[in-house]
């Protein structure tokens, strides 16, 4: 999936699409003021999101006020009462605040996450076989191998 969010010095815009109109459109993103731009092709659009966030930071110096920053660092975020107490006693345990270990967890998912949040699965583990000549073979009730003598047919089965 691509992107659909343009970005340029530290700013992102939304991309948009009016079929009835015939034309793409957009808005800068993440801020209190209200900045529209509008193009026919995607090139133009860049371009129209581009100037409109130089004309949005040269207005703002004109009339002597500080741009919106798109982001002030702070945020809330609603987990539920269960999971709020586990990440709290885990952050004591590993000697960290509730905001130093929320901080590092996005910071390291952040970085092995790719662009646009490609990944759907990844894990690691390990599996521990053991082979033996009885027809069936436990090994700590976490997998079973079956052999088959008669098929000479080993099968695996996860329990």
């Amino acid at each position: 999936m691509k992107s659909t969010i343009l970005e340029y010095k530290s700013y992102q815009g939304s991309v948009e699409i009016s079929l009835k109109d015939g034309v793409m459109h957009g808005k800068i993103l993440h801020i209190v003021d209200l900045v529209t731009y509008e193009a026919e092709t995607i090139t133009q659009l860049r371009q129209e999101f581009e100037a409109a966030v130089d004309d949005y930071l040269e207005t703002c110096e004109e009339e002597g006020v500080q741009p919106d920053k798109p982001f002030s660092g702070t945020f809330n975020v609603r987990v539920g009462p269960e999971t709020h107490r586990k990440v709290v006693k885990a952050a004591a345990r590993a000697g960290m605040n509730l905001n130093e270990t929320i901080k590092r967890v996005l910071e390291t998912w952040l970085n092995e996450c790719p662009e646009g949040f490609e990944v759907v699965h990844r894990h690691t583990h390990e599996h521990h076989l053991v082979h033996m000549k009885d027809d069936d073979a436990v090994y700590r009730g976490a997998m079973t191998l079956t052999a088959r003598q008669q098929h000479n047919n080993p099968k695996v089965t996860l329990q």
